[in-house]
């Protein structure tokens, strides 16, 4: 077999399948399925509600700092649950603004925007629905916001859907 020559053998060897290649093919590194760091899976599940909780706060002072009023944070009904929902008033229009944060710590799984699929949407229209009927707000517009925390990044896309 000379240099730059074919080999005539198969690459793999013959009844091999591709369930050796599953976990590359899904994704699933070896480090995630194992116990990183040590760490339970409730205090993993502890970290991942810290991010959220700070990614949260970092939002919600963004909007502040733009000139938003922040009126209710985590607001829970039986349809889902509003993360922020802020109110921005310019001259005559008010507008309820409800934020949906998403925070990642890689974008390994997809970014987090793209993690707002039409299935959330629809969740998040009819939580804010009911949000807007409980209360006593007059409002001109309702607009909602996608903000994806990735490390100490934030990406605001405003009228997401």
């Amino acid at each position: 077999m000379g240099v730059g020559s074919i080999p005539q053998e198969p690459v793999r060897a013959e009844g091999a399948s591709d369930e050796f290649q599953r976990p590359e093919h899904r994704r699933t590194a070896a480090s995630r399925r194992v116990n990183r760091g040590g760490l339970t899976a409730h205090e993993r599940a502890v970290v991942r509600m810290a991010r959220a909780r700070w990614a949260e706060d970092l939002v919600a002072s963004t909007y502040q700092r733009d000139g938003y009023e922040i009126i209710a944070r985590n607001w829970h009904c039986r349809e889902g649950e509003l993360d922020i929902v802020a109110v921005l008033q310019e001259a005559r229009v008010k507008t309820i603004v409800v934020v949906e944060v998403r925070a990642r710590a890689s974008n390994y799984f997809g970014s987090a925007l793209e993690s707002v699929t039409p299935a959330k949407q629809k969740k998040l229209r009819s939580a804010a629905k009911k949000f807007l009927a409980k209360q006593s707000i007059n409002y001109s517009a309702v607009r909602f916001d996608v903000a994806s925390v990735m490390g100490v990044k934030i990406e605001i896309v405003r009228d997401a859907f």
